[in-house]
Formats: C-alpha cells, sequence, structure tokens
C-alpha cells in the first residue's frame, strides 16, 4: 500500500495514524476520509479506539494501527461488516452498564449501609459522560458520510442506516443511564441527610439534657467555702439527686415540646 501512503496528504496521515483523533469526515478530490472513535472496555477500564478509513476511486482501505499499514476491504460490505460489529460491542458496553446501575439502585433500596455507592456511581458517571461525548461526534460524522456517499451505486445505504440510527439510540440509552444515577445519587444523598439531620438532633437532645447538670457540677465543684450541703455527710447524694431530678426535667420538657411541635 505504498501508493496510498504517498496519494494521502501527510498532515491527514497524521491524524490517521493518530490513536486518539476524534470521529471526523474529510472529502478530498483523491480521496475521503473517515474516522470513526467508539468506546469499548479493555477489562475494569473504558478505553477509545479509533478506527481510520481511506476511500479513493479505486478501492476501501482500513488502517491497521497495531501494524501501521493499510488494509484493503475492497468492499463497502466490508466496511459495513466491520463497522456493525464495533457496534454491537458499542450497544452491550451500554447495556451492562444499565445492568450494573440497576444493580446498584437494588443495593441502594435494600441496604442502608451502601458504603461504596459513590465509588461505583462516581466510576459509572465518568464512563457515561465519556461514551456520550464519542458517540454525539460519531453520530454527527456519520451522518456527513452517509449523505455524502448516498448517492454512490456501491454503498450500502439501509446497511449504514441501520449503524448511525444504533449509534443514535446508544447515545440516548447513556443518556437515560445517566439520569438514572442522577436520580440515584438525589436518593442517596437525601438520605445522607436524614442521617445527618436525626444525629443532630440526638446530639442536641443530649446537649440539652446534660448542660443543666454540667452548671450543678460546675457549681458544686468549686474550690471555695460555704457551698450548699458541704457539711451535710449526705451532701453529695443530695447534689446527686438534685442533678437526676435536673436530667428527669429537662428529658421530660424536651418530649413536651417535642410533642407540641
Amino acid at each position: 500500500m505504498k501508493n496510498l501512503f504517498e496519494k494521502v496528504d501527510s498532515f491527514h496521515l497524521s491524524d490517521i495514524k493518530n490513536p486518539t483523533h476524534p470521529s471526523i469526515f474529510i472529502e478530498e478530490s483523491a480521496y475521503d476520509i473517515l474516522i470513526l472513535v467508539l468506546p469499548y472496555k479493555e477489562g475494569k477500564h473504558l478505553k477509545m479506539e479509533s478506527h481510520a478509513f481511506v476511500f479513493d476511486h479505486e478501492s476501501y482501505y482500513y488502517f491497521d494501527k497495531q501494524k501501521a499499514e493499510f488494509v484493503n476491504f475492497e468492499t463497502m460490505q466490508r466496511v459495513y461488516e466491520f463497522l456493525n460489529e464495533k457496534t454491537n460491542h458499542v450497544m452491550k458496553l451500554v447495556a451492562s452498564i444499565h445492568e450494573s446501575i440497576d444493580l446498584m439502585e437494588e443495593a441502594l433500596y435494600d441496604n442502608a449501609n451502601f458504603s461504596n455507592f459513590m465509588h461505583y456511581w462516581l466510576s459509572n458517571k465518568k464512563d457515561l459522560s465519556r461514551i456520550q461525548r464519542v458517540l454525539t461526534l460519531g453520530d454527527e460524522v456519520l451522518s456527513q458520510f452517509i449523505e455524502t456517499y448516498l448517492k454512490a451505486e456501491d454503498f450500502l445505504a439501509i446497511h449504514f442506516q441501520d449503524i448511525h440510527e444504533h449509534i443514535g439510540r446508544t447515545n440516548r440509552s447513556a443518556l437515560l443511564a445517566t439520569d438514572k444515577l442522577n436520580n440515584l445519587y438525589n436518593f442517596y444523598t437525601s438520605r445522607s441527610n436524614e442521617k445527618m439531620n436525626r444525629t443532630i438532633y440526638l446530639l442536641t437532645i443530649l446537649s440539652g439534657i446534660f448542660l443543666p447538670l454540667h452548671f450543678v457540677a460546675g457549681y458544686f465543684g468549686m474550690n471555695s467555702q460555704g457551698l450548699p450541703f458541704s457539711d451535710i455527710a449526705y451532701g453529695t447524694s443530695l447534689v446527686t439527686l438534685i442533678m437526676a431530678s435536673c436530667a428527669v426535667a429537662m428529658a421530660g420538657l424536651i418530649l413536651f415540646l417535642k410533642k407540641r411541635l
């Protein structure tokens, strides 16, 4: 394929070789270039793969980045089959994220102590944001590609429109998954805020009960002469009784106010 390397402009060739180049469709007099970026999963990590094609007046070529060479696909049918397979993988990827979100939802509703929620939420949120960004651009590029080649004799219009529809539908599915994640986050934060409010309420009640006890303990704990009950043998018992009475009185007052409010 040395011929093709010489035919393609060096600037365009660098775009084709670039593994992180975004989706784009370029029309030139001697050739056209289609670069389509699609997401895929490698282990637990989401990655983006750039698929570059060059179409001249003779054939259809795919650039193999691992071998750094052009592969002659010969017909538009092979181009369609290649992109269709990659698109199906993207659809399965988004479907697996939906399943993961459903499991998160069940775990969140069933388990009050879902401590790893934010870890899973952030992971899925990040992946969905990247998928939406890539598919949105890919959808626009495919639309431009189909419009340009629609009148070509060997162009499989229905086939490529089907791929275009799948990418658009997958993008909408990713958007729906993002909405589900946002709803789960709102529920999680509401429940966390409710727990926090209950904790603060409990601490406020305890503070209200122990406030007079601190005052009594501080008053009778002063290192001075003439304190009440200091000359009585059972003075400590009396002070203890006073503190217990204060605690009961404050608890009763708090319960009374709680019922009134």
